[in-house]
């Protein structure tokens, strides 16, 4: 992909040119596709790949550098990596745990993404995908042998703050790159001329539910969004008619 340009107030855009918004959120980038002079305030960047966003007299259509590299005949792996978040509230601290399951250039298994370091680590997350329209709750299971201290001891941890809780409401993020977006420490020379911070797909946050399993060899929960918890709706607030005298008159 062609370098990006980071969006700025009343610059001159010739067709084709590749901007990148000022925040470089969801890693979406825009190809002009109408020539013409930028805004005095940026636009609403849309989050969906092949949508139009127009910007003063500059038209655009968004695209992802993810979609368009694995659309090539041989792309470049998908690397996966994982956040865990807690909650003081209900965990006793905001640690964050970052881990992936896999193997890196370093001989470590450390990789680092944006500048953050996330260790290799026996895990297995499956179930993201939707079925039939219904929201996923994945599963993630995580080893009880090679970490120390153990996830058990974590478990325990967390225990004593609020009983039985087993990281239940502790944050989990999947996120997704491309290993030839990775930060430039990651290779032998320290030099990635393809390194992209902004190159990633939609992330997508889960939270624990439950601890489905824990043997001295593995510890397992079940993940749901954030509104699929239990005692959780949404909307959050229901429409009646003591609220509104008009729900159920309607008519086509």
């Amino acid at each position: 992909m062609t370098a990006a340009t980071v969006w700025s107030a009343g610059a001159s855009l010739s067709l084709n040119t590749i901007i990148a918004s000022t925040s470089g959120a969801n890693g979406m980038f825009f190809r002009v596709t109408q020539a013409g002079t930028t805004g005095s305030s940026e636009p609403e960047w849309s989050k969906e790949v092949g949508a139009t966003v127009y910007d003063n007299n500059v038209t655009y259509v968004s695209f992802s550098s993810t979609f368009d590299e694995i659309s090539k005949i041989n792309p470049s792996a998908i690397i996966e990596l994982f956040e865990l978040e807690l909650s003081t509230a209900i965990h006793g601290s905001n640690d964050v745990y970052r881990f992936h399951n896999g193997s890196s250039l370093n001989a470590n298994g450390q990789i680092t993404w944006k500048g953050n370091a996330y260790f290799r680590f026996p895990v297995q997350a499956e179930g993201f995908a939707y079925q039939r329209g219904q929201i996923p709750r994945p599963s993630l299971s995580v080893s009880n042998l090679s970490s120390n201290p153990s996830i058990s001891a974590l478990l325990l941890a967390v225990n004593t703050v609020t009983a039985g809780n087993d990281l239940s409401g502790a944050k989990v993020t999947r996120i997704r790159t491309l290993s030839k977006y990775l930060d430039a420490i990651n290779f032998a020379d320290n030099t990635n001329s393809t390194a992209d911070p902004n190159a990633e797909f939609p992330r997508e946050i889960y939270y624990i539910d439950r601890k489905t399993q824990e043997t001295r060899e593995l510890v397992a929960w079940e993940l749901s969004a954030v509104f699929d918890l239990i005692g959780i709706r949404a909307p959050k607030r229901q429409c009646t008619r003591s609220l509104f005298p008009a729900v159920g008159t309607f008519k086509q």
